[in-house]
């Protein structure tokens, strides 16, 4: 890698504070609407197995027990999402993924990790966000990378944002 021939090289490491950003500004953006039924039917089903376990659980004691612990699991698991998305996303990334570099030339997106080389076209880009720390380029719903802003070695945080909005022509979201 020879990364004066980049005008952005970006080195993130994927660990619990970058998994940790980049679910949160995926559900604050491209999986708002999802997470919001996710996490309103865990609730629902929750509490209607809770609510059918005690009604059956006097007559019926083995229907009544699954329903009362199919009830805790769910709403369990609505209480705690974020930590349910991480842990999610912690076991999705690949072994060779954690430490990613990130270039970025005039044409793609090359990512340089352990696994191997990885490229991306810009207009495979379905949305763009960032926050006070991170820019997260989605491709799709349920996949993008994330870049530490303070991952720079080449170029910077601020320019790269109007390098990314012109190459990608997405409004860059800001949380």
């Amino acid at each position: 890698m020879n990364e004066s021939l980049y005008p952005f090289v970006n080195h993130t490491t994927y660990d619990i504070k970058a998994l940790s950003a980049l679910n949160r500004l995926a559900e604050a953006s491209v999986r708002k609407e999802k997470s919001r039924r996710t996490k309103s039917l865990c609730w629902l089903l929750g509490v209607v197995g809770l609510g059918g376990g005690a009604y059956c659980y006097p007559h019926q004691n083995l229907v009544g027990s699954l329903l009362l612990l199919y009830g805790v699991i769910l709403l369990l698991v609505a209480i705690s999402w974020k930590n349910f998305q991480l842990r999610s996303s912690q076991r999705q990334l690949p072994r060779g993924m954690r430490e990613c570099t990130y270039e970025f030339d005039e044409e793609e997106i090359i990512c340089n990790t352990e696994a191997g080389i990885t490229r991306y076209s810009y207009e495979q880009a379905f949305a763009v966000v960032s926050d006070q720390n991170w820019y997260v380029i989605f491709f799709d719903m349920s996949h993008g990378i994330i870049l530490d802003k303070a991952g720079f070695t080449t170029g910077d945080a601020m320019s790269f944002k109007a390098f990314i909005g012109q190459h990608t022509q997405l409004p860059i979201q800001e949380f």
